[in-house]
């Protein structure tokens, strides 16, 4: 199974999100934003990184920018429910900086597990 790097804000999310994974049989990762995601990448080697988009402090583009730069095989899921501002263009823009896939909040758990184990190489 794959060791999963999951970056969000919400606790619920991360809280849910993990289970799901972990009962799957992965290993997670949790980060409740994406000002330790390079420290985490360098000691953790993660297989995969499934990163929210809207975020304090360091947000997930800049999250998927800076990953791309020192990790640029490492496979990304970035996901959004939105933001403050009505604004649909934050996945794309996530896909157009470098994510592998991405996912419009809420979203089914299988959607997540599968684009892992095809991302990751699991399947």
């Amino acid at each position: 199974m794959a060791k999963v790097l999951l970056v969000d804000d919400d606790e619920l999310v991360r809280y849910a999100l993990g289970r799901v994974l972990g009962k799957a049989g992965h290993e997670v990762i949790e980060l409740n934003d994406g000002l330790k995601v390079s420290r985490t990448l360098a000691a953790e080697k993660p297989d995969i990184l499934v990163t929210d988009i809207i975020m304090p402090r360091v947000e997930g583009l800049e999250v998927i920018i800076n990953v791309r730069e020192t990790h640029p095989d490492l496979p990304i899921v970035a996901m959004s429910g939105g933001g403050r501002i009505v604004d649909a263009g934050h996945l794309e823009s996530a896909g157009e900086l470098g994510a592998d896939a991405t996912l419009e909040k809420p979203f089914d758990e299988q959607e997540l597990l599968r684009l892992i184990d095809e991302l990751a190489g699991q399947n």
